[in-house]
């Protein structure tokens, strides 16, 4: 259904049947990460902010607890997923156009990938800041700078 939410939305099930589902999945095993993202996907597929906040926030929680994370990335540990988090929580809210709550969360997902030195999400913050500040200000040195260091860190 992911995968079909983000490439053909069309042939998805539809928004509450799928949402029922979820809810299904969840009642029996609420710790159930997957779930919850995708239950964030189908919030976002109908404007749901309360609904998709909720479910992105238990995704992460649901990923940190069950150690997932740490697993896959050896020492980096659940620092990662609070990183994306944090980015993942400023993107929902410039979607929904609150942007003094979407620069909160961007500064924080900045401040934790300082610490860790992680150049990729760095970047992936820089991205999200040049959007947010097009949709306050008009600016291009931001996209600029993205770009150049896109290049220089193999990005797209």
């Amino acid at each position: 259904q992911a995968s079909l939410l983000k490439n053909d939305e069309t042939k998805a099930l539809i928004p509450a049947s799928l949402q029922k589902e979820l809810n299904n999945l969840l009642k029996f095993n609420p710790d159930f990460a997957e779930a919850h993202y995708l239950s964030y996907l189908n919030s976002l597929r109908v404007q749901d902010v309360f609904s998709s906040t909720h479910s992105l926030l238990h995704y992460f929680d649901r990923l940190i607890l069950t150690g997932a994370e740490s697993k896959s990335n050896g020492d980096e540990g659940y620092g990662r997923s609070l990183r994306y988090a944090a980015l993942n929580l400023a993107a929902l809210h410039c979607r929904f156009g609150h942007y003094q709550q979407a620069e909160l969360a961007l500064q924080e997902a900045i401040r934790i990938a300082q610490e860790s030195n992680d150049h990729v999400c760095l970047q992936h913050c820089l991205s999200w800041l040049y959007i947010l500040e097009q949709k306050i200000f008009d600016s291009c040195v931001l996209l600029e700078h993205s770009v150049n260091k896109s290049l220089h860190f193999g990005l797209p």
